[in-house]
């Protein structure tokens, strides 16, 4: 059962962080070319739907870890998993707090939303004319930074 629940969560690890990981690192660049009005928002659009999608469904990572420290033999009383699993729900925080919504208010911004989308909120449309707009491709970038590099620590404590 052990094998079987650590196996789950590698391959959920890979699976689901590998597509968000670089779809939060490639949205800045892309909404700043969209901004300048160099390329469409066909490709905005499906970053902030792969980082929502993948990013959603990236919570049974350390769910998954949960349940593999607790078959696993010796897991309880290594501390690299206790930090590991905190990381990894900070990063998630991180991602459904900070990185969707910023990537959120760019396409807002970018004016990239489609009717078929959810269209913007009042309370999203406000909050981009409150903001400097040329500020939200580098607020995207820093927050999904920071959510990728906890993702690499996250990694190389399970390596060590």
């Amino acid at each position: 059962m052990e094998t079987i629940v650590v196996g789950l969560h590698v391959i959920a690890a890979i699976m689901l962080m590998g597509p968000v990981m670089v779809a939060t690192s490639m949205f800045a660049p892309q909404l700043r070319k969209v901004t300048a009005g160099n390329e469409s928002a066909g490709t905005l659009r499906l970053l902030h739907k792969i980082t929502r999608v993948y990013g959603l469904a990236s919570a049974i990572v350390p769910v998954l870890g949960v349940i593999a420290m607790f078959t696993s033999e010796g897991a309880l009383k290594d501390g690299r998993f206790h930090a590991s699993i905190l990381l990894a729900v900070i990063a998630w925080g991180l991602l459904v707090f900070l990185v969707i919504p910023r990537q959120r208010l760019g396409l807002v911004a970018a004016n990239a939303l489609q009717p078929a989308d959810d269209p913007a909120t009042e309370k999203e449309t406000a909050a981009v004319q409150k903001t400097d707009a040329s500020k939200l491709p580098g607020q995207a970038a820093m927050f999904g930074g920071i959510f990728n590099l906890l993702w690499v620590i996250i990694a190389i404590l399970m390596v060590i």
